[in-house]
């Protein structure tokens, strides 16, 4: 899994930013990134890739307790540092009501900032525990057969290869489409808790809690199934599904998690946890289109996970040779992965099986299969990276 280990400073003074700066410094192994305090919208998927974030804000203005209630929400574990100069003392218990981690009123020395960073990273496991991989699943408008990808490939994966010497990893499905999740249909499950029990017993989540609340496909796969009813999207916070991805990537080796067609505050705080994000295109001029706003959409945002681009539905040998490289093109982003079309398929979706299971020896299988293994190589590439960037720093 992917972990920065970095502390995000979003301020305009100039003593503030020197401090923390002196002040990571002395800690070491962490390094500094910079933010405008004023950019709201960039501020979320920075604050959930941060380990600790450092907020300025005026503690007269009208917005400062939304602000810091909404990025205490997004970043790790709630580490979240209010500078707030000549604060009141109501205004400072208004702060931590919001959801600070500390509130800090000036000076803004160093020694202070760094006994403040010091106490919130002190025996955190998020900057040295080792986590599985999580692969976050966008669809580029609905059809796209993301969800039947993502479970396809999560059985491969768990069940292993003995030909090509893969040895079965565990998997977990998270599906948070907390309105039309339905990858407990797919499978042919009847789970007994789905995501509303995590929902209500928010206190006592941990990884253990987590495995006890999901069901077993024949695979070996878990899944955590979506509610049986229609759901609010925002009766999840930024907060608490970093918490839930966090938690399943400690108890499984690789963790796949169906996000809904809508994006929210917290789908951020899913993809600034993500190794990978798993963007899943129909093989249209529409399709295409709407990964192009996909896409868009990430960058705007700020989120730099890897994507990993498969296009699905490709009609024939033919196509599938030359459509994905003109998208590819269009999109100015490689395609990682081609899938084409198998009749087949919905006729596995309609018993509740899975296409490797049903028709292990179609079209559509062969090339779930070779995707599985270029996206391993990809991951294990990624692995690599962050291996070596933490060696040289």
């Amino acid at each position: 899994m992917r972990t920065d280990r970095h502390v995000l400073v979003a301020a305009q003074d100039a003593e503030l930013t020197a401090s923390v700066g002196r002040a990571v410094q002395g800690l070491g192994a962490l390094t500094l990134e910079l933010a405008r305090p004023d950019a709201a919208a960039g501020l979320w998927p920075k604050a959930a890739r941060a380990a600790v974030m450092v907020l300025e804000v005026d503690p007269r203005a009208n917005g400062a307790t939304t602000l810091v209630r909404r990025l205490a929400a997004s970043v790790r574990d709630g580490r979240l540092i209010v500078a707030a100069r000549d604060a009141a003392a109501d205004q400072v218990r208004a702060l931590f009501r919001a959801g600070a981690a500390d509130v800090l009123t000036g000076p803004f020395t160093h020694s202070l900032l760094a006994a403040s960073l010091s106490e919130l990273l002190h025996g955190g496991p998020e900057l040295a525990q080792a986590q599985g991989e999580v692969v976050s699943v966008l669809k580029a408008g609905g059809g796209a057969g993301a969800t039947t990808l993502a479970l396809n490939l999560a059985a491969l994966g768990a069940r292993g290869d003995e030909k090509r010497r893969r040895d079965p990893r565990s998997t977990a499905i998270l599906d948070l489409d907390l309105q039309f999740g339905d990858a407990d249909l797919a499978l042919d499950l009847k789970p007994r808790s789905t995501l509303v029990d995590v929902l209500q017993a928010s206190e006592r989540v941990d990884p253990r809690f987590l495995e006890s609340v999901m069901t077993e496909h024949s695979s070996g796969l878990r899944l955590l199934a979506a509610p049986p009813a229609l759901t609010p999207l925002d009766a999840m916070t930024a907060d608490f599904a970093a918490e839930i991805v966090d938690h399943a990537a400690r108890g499984f080796q690789r963790v796949f998690v169906d996000l809904p067609d809508a994006w929210t505050d917290w789908t951020f705080s899913v993809l600034g946890r993500s190794s990978i994000v798993l963007l899943v295109v129909p093989a249209t001029v529409a399709g295409a289109v709407r990964a192009r706003r996909v896409l868009e959409g990430l960058k705007a945002a700020g989120v730099q996970t890897p994507v990993f681009l498969a296009i699905n539905g490709l009609h024939g040998l033919l196509e599938a040779l030359e459509r994905p490289s003109r998208i590819g093109r269009n999109l100015e982003t490689p395609v990682d992965a081609a899938l084409r079309f198998d009749p087949a398929a919905p006729k596995a979706a309609d018993r509740g099986e899975l296409v490797v299971e049903a028709f292990p020896k179609g079209p559509l299988a062969k090339d779930l299969g070779a995707c599985l293994l270029k996206l391993d190589a990809r991951l294990e590439a990624l692995g690599a990276d962050a291996a070596f960037s933490e060696l040289a720093a």
